[in-house]
């Protein structure tokens, strides 16, 4: 989750620990990179429309498929997650490659969870029926074995970019978690820097076409996604406001990947918060 695998370039795995696959999230940005997408794109199975837009390949794949050499993968701060009530993940440009990963991985424990509390809550229905019975008395012996539960409750995830085509790289993606998360437990906000902000005049007819074609059809115009693009950059003081009002007393773990100018901004609010409240903010951070 939000590990490395090296070569000329840092490359972010983008699969969950729970996935049957690896994937790695690759930009094309120059005579390297293109060849790689070329020698791929011969092997592999076209992208599945719908999905995530990944070039896939298996044992069942009759083309010969490239060897690869993996030197990997290296640790990152966001593989600790787990241990945080919540979590603000943010993410500029190629920098939330790590973040991907972490989404999946969190609604695959909650779903996993959630599935065995049921299963739990069967077993115990089955346990009260055959009380009094002779017939089969080791059914109310039959203890579930407890598991750790997760910690984590939430997520909010923030993609900021300056280029409107960035949204392609995760298009599928994206869509995929918003469909898995039935519980609302991920909020994801895409911003472009490129636009101005919204109730700026120069951007109202833009503002207008999306929200009638989101409430028509339930998907952005702009990201080509169900998740709703913002304009400008976001407000990070309104976004800490709003994580304390809403996890009150809570611990949340600040990941952020990008520029480091953006991490000192963060890096700052997480103390100016820490020191007038109850809700606490841990801040790590990685540049690309």
């Amino acid at each position: 989750m939000g590990q490395y695998m090296y070569d000329r370039h840092p490359f972010s795995i983008t699969s969950a620990p729970g996935d049957d696959y690896l994937s790695v999230h690759i930009r094309q940005l120059g005579d390297w990179t293109q060849e790689l997408k070329r020698v791929f794109s011969e092997a592999c199975e076209p992208p599945v429309s719908g999905k995530s837009g990944l070039l896939r390949a298996d044992e069942t794949t009759k083309k010969s498929l490239p060897k690869l050499k993996i030197d990997g993968p290296y640790g990152a701060p966001a593989q600790d997650y787990r241990k945080y009530d919540v979590l603000l993940l943010v993410g500029l440009g190629i920098g939330a490659t790590p973040f991907i990963s972490i989404l999946k991985d969190l609604l695959n424990n909650i779903i996993k969870m959630e599935e065995l509390a049921d299963s739990i809550s069967d077993i115990s229905r089955g346990s009260d029926l055959s009380v009094g019975s002779t017939e089969s008395p080791s059914l109310n012996k039959i203890a579930p074995k407890k598991k750790k539960t997760l910690k984590t409750t939430n997520a909010y995830f923030y993609w900021v970019t300056r280029e409107q085509g960035s949204f392609d790289w995760f298009k599928g993606v994206m869509n995929e978690v918003a469909e898995l998360d039935q519980r609302g437990v991920i909020e994801m906000h895409n911003y472009l820097t490129s636009v101005y902000e919204e109730g700026d005049a120069r951007s109202a007819l833009i503002t207008m076409v999306q929200a009638l074609n989101h409430a028509k059809n339930g998907v952005d115009i702009v990201s080509g996604t169900r998740v709703r693009t913002h304009f400008a950059r976001p407000n990070w003081k309104k976004v800490f406001n709003k994580m304390c009002s809403k996890h009150y007393s809570g611990r949340i773990g600040v990941f952020y990947c990008g520029a480091p100018v953006l991490a000192k901004e963060l890096s700052k609010l997480c103390f100016e918060f820490n020191e007038k409240g109850p809700t606490k903010f841990e801040f790590h951070k990685e540049h690309f």
